[in-house]
């Protein structure tokens, strides 16, 4: 689930899971909160160490990214038993919706969904095996995060969708769709093209935005969800998908550049190592992000932009008066400060 923007050729995850158009006029302290509750989009990798069960009251909808695609077509876990690990770590309480991604142990691999978009056999192979996740009992719905895709699979990105829509919706599941942040129909890139908002928001019950990286690990440091660039892709989003289908997505992380190379780190993390080495966390006002520079014991550059709850805010906002139906976090690191998980299930502060 990497949300990235202009120019992004990452292929490995974490870089990458948690889980808003308008102008930014307040939200109110009495803001009611959102109808679903916030969705906590989890890698497996993280299941363990991001603690929801203490936010539980707060979160409607746990999606662990644990699901691949195989070489076949049928649906697998990413990694053995990551499936079993995701469906233990669930919130009580929580609806169950768990993520199919076409990756492997966290790497995007685009033969497998090329199989499934361009091979009937495949394809009947895929639809049937999520069927069959969706039928478990504990299971509420399917959220497919397919990425990587190119622009001449348009077409048939749409018509899988849309015939897993049916299977899902006669089994009265739901189905969810994440999509890359874009500001026109034509976006960034190629993989931009693939993710038709108009037709795909009418097929699915969900469309979660990833509305992050637009400075990502390859890119060089800069915000990862400036604030004004947030408020333009929502301001596509909601002219094109119904707001009422729309969550947009924030991810609890940051990174850590040396040049134009970074490595992404949770909050905690981040704000840690600011504390370890008595740096002062700075505030851009134009991009609403925190971000804060050293020199390490090598005597290297480090510039690091990551979200807290300051920023987060900033965001929910934008949610709140955009009128879409909630947010999810990405949380690929670690937990986050409950202060975030309080004011995200509110509404905004």
């Amino acid at each position: 689930m990497t949300g990235r923007t202009a120019g992004s050729r990452r292929a490995v995850l974490p870089a990458v899971w948690l889980l808003l158009i308008g102008v930014l006029v307040g939200c109110g302290q009495n803001s009611p909160p959102w109808r679903d509750g916030v969705t906590a989009a989890v890698p497996y990798w993280n299941v363990g160490a991001a603690s929801l069960d203490a936010h539980a009251d707060r979160i409607g909808t746990y999606s662990p990214w644990a699901y691949g695609i195989a070489p076949d077509g049928t649906v697998v876990p990413q990694q053995p038993g990551a499936d079993r690990a995701a469906a233990r770590a669930r919130p009580p309480g929580t609806r169950y919706v768990p993520t199919v991604a076409n990756a492997r142990n966290g790497t995007f691999e685009y033969g497998p969904v090329s199989a499934v978009l361009h091979d009937p056999a495949a394809r009947a192979r895929h639809v049937r095996s999520l069927v069959r996740l969706a039928e478990q009992p504990h299971v509420a719905g399917i959220d497919l995060d397919y990425e990587d895709l190119r622009a001449g699979d348009r077409a048939a990105f749409t018509a899988l969708v849309r015939q897993v829509a049916d299977a899902l919706q006669a089994r009265h599941r739901t189905l969810s769709v994440d999509l890359f942040a874009k500001t026109t129909d034509a976006g960034y890139a190629p993989r931009n093209i693939a993710q038709d908002y108009a037709r795909l928001g009418r097929e699915v019950d969900q469309v979660r935005l990833m509305a992050y990286d637009y400075h990502w690990e390859s890119s060089g440091p800069g915000p990862v969800a400036p604030v004004r660039w947030v408020r333009q892709v929502l301001r596509y989003a909601v002219r094109t998908i119904d707001p009422d289908k729309i969550v947009l997505g924030m991810s609890l992380s940051g990174y850590d550049w040396v040049g134009r190379r970074g490595t992404d780190h949770g909050i905690a993390a981040l704000q840690r190592t600011a504390a370890d080495r008595h740096v002062p966390v700075r505030w851009d006002g134009q991009a609403k992000a925190p971000w804060y520079a050293y020199t390490d014991s090598r005597g290297r550059h480090h510039e690091v932009w990551f979200e807290n709850q300051r920023s987060v805010d900033a965001k929910l906002a934008l949610a709140r008066t955009s009128g879409v139906a909630g947010v999810f976090f990405w949380v690929n690191h670690g937990s986050a400060d409950g202060a975030v998980w309080r004011a995200a299930a509110d509404g905004g502060g």
